[in-house]
């Protein structure tokens, strides 16, 4: 595993977002400019601050269950609400996470599940493989029969190049191993008002 901080170079960043101004006509010398290679440079080294670290770290150490313990045939978290960045246009996309999982010998802790979506997120990335992260982390370290990991977000790229789809929402599922078929409708089952 690659520490993040040996790899990135804060001062390089700045003087690339220097260059990109300067490069689409812009004067980086202007008082309401100053700084902003230095707030871009931050911001985006805070948003790519899961390179080079392997999602599945967040989950720790898995909890071993007992004989007598039955955790069901689905564990859930939805709504994991989460900001990533689009490696195609460099432009945000957010949405919301769900996940689920068939236990078999180990559970997560929940906020563990939370973490793992959170540290997947922060990298250039697309939609698809984020979903696929996630699931393929929580097998290589619960073992469970079978993950599945639905996203829906919106694009920041969609509503700038299309502006007529700009609420439109992207929704992507990921599965990994079986997972029961009546429960995952039953988890997905609309909640009443």
């Amino acid at each position: 595993m690659t520490d993040v901080t040996t790899r990135t170079d804060r001062d390089r960043a700045v003087a690339a977002v220097r260059e990109l101004l300067l490069a689409v006509g812009e004067d980086a010398d202007r008082l309401g400019l100053l700084r902003t290679p230095e707030r871009v440079a931050d911001l985006m080294l805070d948003l790519f601050s899961g390179l080079g670290v392997d999602p599945a770290s967040a989950l720790g150490a898995p909890v071993a269950l007992t004989e007598n313990e039955q955790p069901g045939e689905l564990v859930g978290m939805t709504g994991i609400p989460f900001r990533s960045v689009c490696e195609h246009h460099l432009l945000p996309f957010d949405g919301t996470v769900d996940v689920f999982y068939a236990p078999s010998h180990h559970i997560a802790g929940l906020s563990r599940i939370a973490s793992l979506v959170e540290l997947a997120a922060r990298r250039p990335q697309l939609q698809e493989r984020l979903g696929q992260q996630i699931a393929d982390a929580l097998m290589a370290v619960l073992r469970p029969h079978g993950v599945a990991v639905r996203i829906e977000a919106s694009h920041g790229c969609v509503a700038h190049l299309e502006p007529r789809a700009a609420s439109a929402r992207a929704v992507t599922v990921a599965t990994v191993g079986e997972i029961p078929d009546a429960t995952w409708r039953l988890a997905h089952a609309p909640t009443p008002a």
